[in-house]
């Protein structure tokens, strides 16, 4: 029973420690990234440098077609550089719709910022929507795409200027709003980048129409990536963030895989696949490139402090003179609302999106616990109710198990006298101790394990309970009641983290007292030092622990009474 009290102790102890030290990371990243949104976008300010862009052979500004090796080369091994012109600038046309403002650079088309209407960057700055996309000094993440021609040949890539009708557009009683951009080529082809808006969507439609007026024909590759500096307060090692940040792409043939800065950074991604996407996340938030053509180039690079990652089509958009022919992508730019993302799962006909929702290594158990905690809310119409009654639930599911280590531990309070005798008698012989201790248990039919086990199979359930509550948008600036009225910050006023901490000290005295005195110290610190740890904790999280620390000890009550009997 003493081996399987401490192994408990530590593993308590570890996981606090490492749950409150990510936490404080992910507060850090949290707030320098919001830092990083609220900057105002101006007119000057410069589109985003490609970097080294694998198989993608878009001539540099005033570049001669001469100066760039021929296309299928360029293709196979992926060596052309993108030089971006230090002085390019172009205007910005701003797009509104019921879910999103957007930002459209003139030159390349390039989406520049785009700010969630209905989600604020904080609960108490409710007129600035968070910036899913965005563009200053601090920090860059931005998409661009465009299309590449045979031969290096001019092609309206990320670096074109475009022109522009309007320099505003608003969503009004249609279902969408389109942003036409024009380009003519040297040659008299001219080429139309529409950019689709719909109504209560975070997608955006992407779609190029050539009409070639020229005497060749019109042979180009689609291409799309993310451009973005590494995060602002990013850490590593221990104290890494929980909340992954980083790209990611889903392909047929290797599922869901995480492609990190560091992956980019030590080694350009260069693979061709039939299917899939790629993305760009954060905590909450996700942008996803989703390609109408299945053939596809996965590629990532780094110049200097960005990061690239994309994909490039491998079947050519082929447009014969005097003809119109056009090509397209759907890129998502907004929150990882698991029903959402389900949904567009349907529509596009793909796979894998929901896993953009980082559950980590326990999603098996996070899934369905996020499945029910959604259900629940839609009955009820509250987050923290919500918790509350999953809480009950979990503790219902696991009634047999609790009850039979209340069991043991209510047995065990009740041989403590007996047991404190026994280590009177033999405390220079511990060895007899100990074996008298366990004819006395034997006798008695008390498993000394049973208050243990039955504990630490549950564990799994309540970190994977922490990753549903730390990562699901949905619980993001949700309230609950009085002054808590935001579940996914810490509450303000640090009544949850005492209750949790009284609740722990009450439910400790329903418990057989430690034998060794140095688990007993440890024992009466635990309560002072996680009601210290759960100070930052969200609200949310805390709630759940002090609904479940109360329950808990309703329980053993109940057993113990009932033992007593």
């Amino acid at each position: 029973m003493e081996t399987y009290r401490t192994a408990l102790i530590f593993l308590l102890v570890a996981l606090s420690t490492v749950l409150y030290t990510k936490w404080l990371d992910y507060s850090a990243q949290d707030t320098a990234l919001n830092s990083g949104v609220n900057t105002e976008v101006t007119l000057s300010e410069l589109p985003g440098v490609a970097g080294s862009l694998p198989a993608v052979p878009i001539e540099a500004p005033n570049a001669s077609a001469d100066s760039l090796p021929a296309i299928n080369e360029e293709l196979e091994t992926g060596s052309v550089a993108i030089d971006e012109a230090p002085d390019s600038q172009g205007q910005l046309v701003r797009v509104e719709t019921d879910l999103l403002i957007a930002y459209i650079n003139t030159v390349g088309g390039t989406l520049e910022r785009v700010e969630t209407k209905l989600l604020p960057v904080a609960i108490d700055q409710q007129d600035q929507g968070y910036a899913v996309l965005r563009k200053s000094p601090e920090e860059t993440f931005i998409i661009q795409d465009g299309l590449l021609l045979r031969g290096g040949a001019e092609s309206p890539n990320h670096l074109s200027t475009y022109a522009a009708t309007s320099e505003s557009y608003t969503l009004g009683s249609d279902d969408s709003v389109e942003v036409p951009l024009t380009w003519t080529s040297e040659s008299g082809a001219v080429v139309t980048k529409t950019l689709r808006f719909r109504r209560d969507s975070y997608l955006v439609g992407i779609n190029y129409e050539v009409n070639n007026i020229s005497t060749q024909p019109w042979v180009s590759y689609l291409y799309s990536q993310f451009n973005r500096s590494a995060p602002v307060g990013k850490s590593g090692g221990f104290g890494q963030i929980p909340s992954y940040t980083g790209g990611a792409i889903y392909t047929e043939e290797e599922k869901y895989e995480k492609i990190t800065f560091d992956d980019i950074d030590e080694a350009n991604l260069d693979r061709q696949e039939v299917g899939g996407w790629v993305s760009m996340m954060e905590h909450y938030f996700v942008a996803v490139f989703i390609p109408e053509v299945p053939n596809n180039k996965f590629y990532s690079s780094k110049s200097g402090d960005r990061f690239i990652l994309g994909l490039r089509a491998n079947d050519a958009l082929q447009v014969a003179p005097n003809s119109i022919g056009s090509v397209g992508t759907t890129v998502f730019l907004g929150p990882k609302e698991q029903a959402r993302l389900k949904d567009i799962e349907e529509e596009k006909g793909i796979e894998g999106l929901p896993l953009t929702v980082d559950f980590g290594m326990l999603t098996v158990i996070a899934d369905p616990l996020f499945w029910l905690l959604d259900k629940i809310h839609a009955v009820v119409g509250n987050w923290g109710w919500s918790i509350i009654l999953l809480t009950l639930l979990i503790k219902i599911f696991f009634y047999p198990l609790s009850a039979a280590s209340y069991k043991s531990m209510a047995g065990m309070k009740k041989l403590q006298p007996r047991i404190a005798t026994l280590k009177e008698r033999y405390k220079d012989d511990r060895q007899k101790f100990q074996m008298e201790m366990m004819a006395l248990y034997k006798k008695e039919k008390i498993n000394p394990a049973g208050g243990c086990l039955p504990i630490l199979i549950q564990i799994p359930v309540f970190i994977a309970l922490y990753w549903t509550l730390l990562e699901s948008v949905e619980i993001r600036q949700a309230p609950f009641a009085l002054w808590l009225n935001d579940l996914s910050a810490p509450d303000p006023f640090y009544v949850l983290p005492i209750l949790m901490g009284v609740s722990m000290w009450a439910q400790q005295k329903l418990n057989p007292a430690p034998m060794d005195d140095i688990q007993k110290k440890v024992m009466m610190i635990m309560p002072f030092a996680l009601t210290l740890l759960f100070l930052t904790f969200p609200a949310g999280l805390v709630l759940y622990w002090v609904v479940n620390n109360v329950l808990s000890m309703a329980q053993q009550w109940y057993i113990n009474q009932k033992h007593a009997k």
